[in-house]
């Protein structure tokens, strides 16, 4: 199970755990689902996936795993629990445990009220989890040995990493498009010499038959039409060849554009994560302070209150 936590000041310690049917049976025996039939008779067959493997250990570990499961905690009482892991936004507060679980919906979120912004590999890895309420945005950190750590300690290496990971994270399925694109030229020189290497063949004729099928003779009916105006429009100007660019390819450029969006917002976030993370701080160093004042200033009182008259 991989649990990430966050002290929030106001409402608590803020937990977000995922894991698997049996590993949440093991700590609550009402927990509404049951492994699958093929994992239930051996746990032990399950591959988690390795935050450290190769992109081919992921895979096949995919392929050997039960569905990702989802809960909500705040102060350690259940607010919301998920069939399924999925990138989005989720509520903080909850109607507590059901008796199933219902899907991840990501839509109706109030973004004014605390909430809880996921980011998921396609591999269904918890990447980044932030604390939203409003303009307010504050990352949780990473368990040890999770891929959201590798990810925030690739991010934390350099600014340049900090704004393209979340870049080339928001391309998403429009990332094949541009791949095409640039392998489009190959592909073509690599058909052209396969080409010369197959026979030259010929579909054969085949002749359909015909039908003369009966078509009634309907009868013919003249409407009469109003003489409109006639209207001299002026000639449409002619469209500049990059606006014909951007139409034509627009399912090439738009997610790159949505790309550089999300890692621009991505590192003001963090910006805005690190300053209300100092706030914090200064808030519970100040907080320290005035009772260690109100500590020593105690026994002074005492003293004074009962020395000699």
């Amino acid at each position: 199970m991989e649990t990430w936590n966050l002290q929030h000041p106001e409402h608590g310690r803020i937990e977000i755990r995922t894991g698997f049917d049996n590993e949440f049976l093991a700590e609550d025996p009402s927990w509404p689902e049951q492994l699958p039939e093929r994992f239930a008779k051996d746990p032990d067959a399950i591959t988690p996936v390795p935050a450290y493997g190769s992109p081919w250990q992921r895979v096949r570990a995919l392929k050997n795993k039960p569905p990702t499961r989802v809960e909500v905690r705040v102060d350690d009482k259940v607010q919301n629990q998920y069939a399924d892991l999925d990138s989005g936004r989720v509520p903080l507060f909850g109607t507590g445990p059901g008796e199933t679980l219902p899907p991840m919906m990501h839509i109706g979120i109030d973004r004014a009220k605390p909430h809880l912004k996921l980011v998921v590999s396609p591999f269904k890895e918890l990447l980044q989890v932030e604390f939203r309420e409003g303009d307010r945005v504050v990352e949780f950190d990473p368990p040890e040995g999770t891929r959201g750590e590798k990810r925030r300690d690739a991010m934390q290496s350099s600014s340049f990493k900090r704004t393209v990971i979340p870049m080339l994270e928001g391309l998403g399925k429009g990332a094949w498009a541009v791949i095409v694109l640039l392998l489009a030229p190959v592909i073509s020189r690599f058909f052209d010499w396969l080409g010369q290497y197959l026979p030259d063949w010929q579909m054969p004729d085949i002749t359909l038959p015909h039908l003369d099928l009966p078509i009634p003779n309907l009868p013919q009916l003249d409407l009469p039409s109003p003489n409109w105006p006639g209207l001299n429009l002026p000639d449409r100007p002619e469209m500049p060849m990059w606006i014909e660019w951007l139409v034509e390819y627009s399912g090439i450029w738009g997610p790159v554009a949505l790309g550089i969006v999300v890692g621009i917002l991505a590192l003001r976030n963090h910006r805005k994560s690190e300053a209300e993370k100092a706030r914090w701080d200064q808030a519970r160093a100040e907080a320290t302070r005035n009772e260690a004042a109100a500590a020593d200033a105690a026994p002074e009182e005492e003293t004074t209150s009962h020395g000699p008259s």
